[in-house]
């Protein structure tokens, strides 16, 4: 009988974990909206390693772009792949 309490206890805190993960999430990705509308405003020049990730993905080099992002940026590998399928979707 303790055990399914126990069970049902770590579900449930589980559940308000990732409810709260997804809320954060959503509270970023707004943020992040409003701060890309904010730069292009005051047309702040973006990242000169934009420029070069742009050259990699267009000689097939995705790897070696990530690669390059995470060294200039100091990004995770997740990140730093995230931020290369970003410029390559521009």
């Amino acid at each position: 009988m303790e055990f399914v309490i126990l069970i049902i206890l770590i579900v449930l805190v589980g559940l308000m974990f990732s409810s709260r993960m997804t809320a954060m999430e959503k509270r970023m990705n707004q943020q992040q909206f409003t701060l890309n509308q904010i730069a292009s405003q005051l047309e702040v020049p973006e990242h000169p390693v934009n420029e070069e990730v742009r050259t990699l993905l267009a000689d097939g080099q995705e790897v070696r772009a990530i690669k390059l992002v995470r060294e200039q940026l100091g990004l995770s590998l997740i990140e730093a792949k995230q931020y290369v399928d970003a410029v390559k979707s521009e």
